[in-house]
């Protein structure tokens, strides 16, 4: 974990933890990033930094170089892709099992799907909140969708981390306040994983980072 950039950032904690967790992915051949912002920087795929086909996609987006896909809705695309990626998408919609569906539909025998959704985060509507899943929720949905090799992170260091990132919405109009609460929940985080037998970031997860591979019929 990059403690520095977690202590100095002005994104939202959830948010700098999932890019950690995606920079050690490798992305390659085309790719679909589902929720994307019309501000290209913003998003989750990079087109500065990765190398390879991207498209990106929201349903109400204003940017023309995007396409307009609703994952509640069945629908059909010619193109295939290696990678569909999905961040902070799946807790918006209704139901998620038919988003699966769609997404194991548009990538490729063997393709790859990454993506990530909050857990211990505040109600955020886009323009409806629906959803928080647990792990094990995630790999039931997942691999009842025809998904293998199924790996799920949990985002977070325990219940102090998790309490800051709570309170952002506020703590961060007192930035070096902030940054100070960052440091003493890392510190006391790590002071219950020593003492205490269960991890705390497994009961106290910030979110979770998900990738399933696409079985080969």
């Amino acid at each position: 974990m990059n403690y520095f950039n977690l202590i100095l950032s002005n994104q939202s904690i959830l948010r700098i933890l999932q890019f950690q967790a995606l920079s050690k992915t490798n992305l390659f051949g085309e790719v679909i990033e589902f929720g994307a912002n019309d501000i290209i920087d913003k998003n989750f795929v990079n087109l500065k930094k990765d190398k390879c086909n991207i498209t990106y996609s929201n349903i109400k987006t204003k940017n023309k170089n995007f396409i307009k896909i609703d994952l509640q809705k069945k629908f059909k695309l010619k193109k295939k892709y290696d990678f569909v990626v999905i961040f902070n998408v799946l807790e918006h919609l209704s139901d998620p099992e038919l988003a699966f569906k769609n997404i194991h539909h548009i990538l490729k025998d063997g393709g790859c799907i990454i993506g990530s959704t909050p857990f211990l985060f505040r109600v955020h509507g886009a323009p409806k909140d629906f959803l928080r899943f647990t792990q094990d929720y995630l790999r039931s949905i997942i691999k009842k969708n025809k998904f293998k090799k199924i790996k799920i992170k949990e985002l977070g260091t325990g219940p102090f981390l998790a309490s800051v990132s709570i309170l952002r919405s506020y703590l961060k109009y007192l930035p070096i306040l902030f940054q100070i609460y960052i440091l003493i929940s890392l510190v006391l985080d790590k002071f219950l994983n020593i003492v205490i037998k269960t991890n705390p970031s497994k009961i106290y997860p910030i979110g979770y980072y998900f990738e399933a591979v696409k079985k080969i019929k």
